[in-house]
């Protein structure tokens, strides 16, 4: 089992600083609704009914340089028949199962 660190520091009553082993990220918002810049580049925004334990995230951006993002999207593909993403080491799609082709042919 893998030890998680996790600290919270509110800079006020909307921002807040969170300090993990990944590095420092910020957020932004109030009670059930808060947009979020990870350490990682990515901003997320979620969205959650308060004192219920149900939230929902979804990534909106990335702040990363352009030239990471082109070397992640040219790692992907995409299935013929249902159009989801598959990664480059797939031969067969995840949803649909449908045989993938090769890049260049």
């Amino acid at each position: 089992m893998g030890f998680r660190f996790r600290k919270t520091v509110s800079l006020g009553k909307l921002v807040r600083l969170n300090i993990s082993k990944s590095g420092i990220g910020v957020s932004t918002g109030v009670r059930g609704l808060r947009l979020s810049v990870s350490p990682d580049g990515k901003v997320r925004s979620t969205v959650g009914l308060p004192g219920t334990g149900l939230s929902h995230t979804k990534v909106i951006g990335d702040l990363t340089p352009s030239q990471a993002g082109a070397a992640k999207s040219k790692q992907q593909r995409q299935c013929q028949a249902c159009g989801k993403r598959a990664s480059a080491t797939d031969r067969f799609c995840r949803h649909c199962g449908a045989r993938l082709v090769a890049p260049g042919q």
